[in-house]
């Protein structure tokens, strides 16, 4: 779990709205930063393969979905970075969904 700016966010949260968003798959990494003494969220989410296209305007549209949702889902606004198919690092056994660059 994570807390942003007073909220609970869980990782699980994030992919049940992946999961229900076509254009997506289920890779996806989250990064935590504090800009400013403001924490920010950032969701970087890989595009399935039919999706990759020079359409922009398409790419465009899944990503607001993603927005919208997300606010919905976790009462706090999120930046939503599509990103090219496999482009995420894959893991042996667990995954690593969460990057927090926060200082303590």
């Amino acid at each position: 779990m994570l807390i942003i700016r007073g909220v609970n966010v869980f990782p699980s949260q994030i992919e049940g709205v992946l999961l229900k968003i076509a254009g997506t798959t289920p890779n996806y990494q989250i990064i935590v930063n504090r800009v400013d003494n403001r924490d920010t969220l950032e969701v970087l989410v890989e595009m399935s393969p039919e999706i990759f296209s020079d359409e922009v305007r398409r790419i465009e549209d899944v990503e607001r979905k993603i927005l919208s949702k997300l606010d919905t889902v976790l009462g706090i606004s999120a930046k939503v970075r599509m990103v090219e198919p496999k482009t995420i690092a894959r893991s042996e056994g667990k995954a690593k969904r969460v990057i927090d660059n926060r200082k303590i």
